[in-house]
């Protein structure tokens, strides 16, 4: 072989090497920008956690994938109170000022490669086989909000000799993802929560209860609604001013969440009335529910602003629907008459003297009630 031959060869070597290289990192590019798509699209704090710390193991390939996020004003956590993280404990944590976030990153550059021991005991506090990886900070408006790490059991996958923008762009875009989730999900939250009593407000029971007519339908499932209405509270107002009404309107909401089910829903229908949603709930089941609900709120001690203690009592409503009950499509003829009839039950309680609970069946869903039902639906 002669000189021009063997330096022909050589040049194919070199051109398929870098063609290979080409196609390679053309892989790597389509697949950073499938996962910013995904990133993008992410509607929730707890969908783009979970792209984060499960997808994101899968699809690169990792040993562990940890984050920290600085959290002070419980924000986030505020929108994550169902959430899981996915094993192990410390692939998620939150924390309060930015001490450790500003351990992690002195320069506010990433570090790629193998980590020292205390770093790697903050980075990877539960998985000691990661031998090569990458923090990456989070930053918005010049903020450090949080650190994202990626780790790897072969020590050559991440190091300090190669050139990672990808990965500094896709700390970019997750640390947008972030804030546009949380304050997307907060704007959401506050459009459907009372601010005085952090329970859903009336625009949010409105919607829940044509989902939950339409679950029990489908399922073929009970649907019990209780309205709840305080005792002579406009006397509270007038003895002790609309500040201790206040508290007393929010120890009710947390009393009330705190004695139901992840699955029931609560409401501040109006003024000093809840409605409560109790899915897969007969009408005895109701009663015994609100009864119990009553009881708590009696003995519960409320203080004026001189420190006096003092009670609160409610009649209760309670109504109750079956599968046979549903006799129309119109989900929303069928909310009237549910409402209709807890909303008689509690003026019943009350003309029987207060501090007690009444039930009301609904009447019978006869064809020709339907228009007189959609009637008042218009009328409201």
């Amino acid at each position: 072989m002669g000189p021009i031959d063997k330096e022909n060869k050589d040049l194919r070597r070199s051109l398929h090497l870098l063609a290979s290289k080409v196609e390679r990192n053309e892989a790597i590019l389509r697949s950073f920008f499938e996962i910013e798509l995904r990133l993008l699209s992410c509607s929730n704090l707890a969908e783009l956690l979970d792209l984060i710390l499960i997808d994101f193991k899968q699809h690169f390939r990792l040993t562990a994938v940890n984050l920290i996020l600085f959290d002070p004003e419980c924000a986030a956590r505020c929108l994550l109170e169902d959430y899981t993280p996915p094993e192990p404990g410390h692939s998620l944590r939150f924390v309060t000022n930015q001490r450790l976030l500003k351990s992690l990153f002195p320069t506010s550059e990433l570090r790629i490669g193998e980590l020292s021991a205390p770093l790697k005991s903050i980075a990877f506090p539960s998985n000691p086989y990661v031998l090569s990886s990458a923090l990456l900070p989070l930053i918005r408006h010049n903020c450090l909000i949080g650190s994202l790490h990626l780790g790897s059991n072969d020590p050559a996958r991440y190091s300090e000799h190669f050139d990672y923008d990808y990965i500094g762009h896709l700390a970019s875009v997750i640390a947008v993802c972030f804030e546009n989730c949380i304050n997307q999900q907060n704007l959401k939250r506050l459009s459907i929560i009372d601010m005085l009593t952090k329970v859903n407000n009336r625009r949010a029971f409105d919607q829940e209860i044509i989902r939950e007519l339409s679950r029990a339908s489908r399922n073929k499932t009970p649907l019990s609604c209780l309205f709840i209405d305080l005792d002579y509270f406009k006397l509270v107002n007038d003895s002790f001013g609309h500040q201790v009404g206040d508290k007393v309107l929010r120890s009710v909401g947390l009393l009330l969440n705190k004695n139901l089910r992840k699955t029931d829903f609560v409401a501040r229908y109006g003024g000093e009335e809840f409605a409560i949603l109790l899915p897969n709930c007969d009408s005895e089941k109701a009663i015994e529910i609100g009864n119990q609900l009553r009881h708590k709120i009696l003995h519960m001690v409320v203080h004026n602003n001189d420190n006096e203690p003092f009670r609160v009592s409610a009649s209760i409503g309670v109504t109750s629907c079956c599968h046979s009950s549903f006799a129309f499509d119109n989900l929303d003829a069928q909310a009237h008459a549910v409402l209709k009839a807890a909303d008689e039950a509690v003026y019943l309680a009350k003309e029987k003297g207060r501090n007690r609970i009444e039930y009301r069946s609904l009447p019978d869903m006869k064809p020709e009630l339907f228009s007189q039902l959609s009637g008042d639906l218009k009328s409201i």
